[in-house]
């Protein structure tokens, strides 16, 4: 299961300031589910104030393993290899993070 995530998240054409870690979440039935957390660290900040995750869906009860995935606050479900995965879509989920950590005070 998270050799094929590897496998497809690896064909993402994505700056390569990005840097990503799959986890392993949980198996219900014939469903495999991964986290991809996606995030840009930098040498004065290794530890990024925002990430963006991917969760991903294998389901494994067919023939062939259907694989699916949908951004975090996102409803709509994508299958891999179709649309072409979009850098930018991880930009506005980091962006959008960004700007709520800046209204929020500690």
């Amino acid at each position: 299961g998270k050799g094929l995530v590897e496998e497809i998240v690896k064909l993402w054409t994505v700056n390569e300031c990005w840097l990503y870690c799959i986890d392993f979440l949980e198996k219900t039935d014939n469903l495999l589910q991964y986290r991809v957390k996606w995030s840009i660290p930098t040498r004065r900040k290794p530890i990024p104030a925002a990430t963006a995750s991917v969760y991903f869906t294998i389901d494994i009860g067919g023939k062939e393993a259907s694989i699916y995935y949908v951004l975090e606050a996102q409803r709509l479900i994508h299958t891999a290899g179709k649309p072409i995965f979009r850098e930018k879509w991880l930009k506005d989920i980091i962006s959008t993070k960004t700007m709520m950590l800046d209204d929020v005070s500690f």
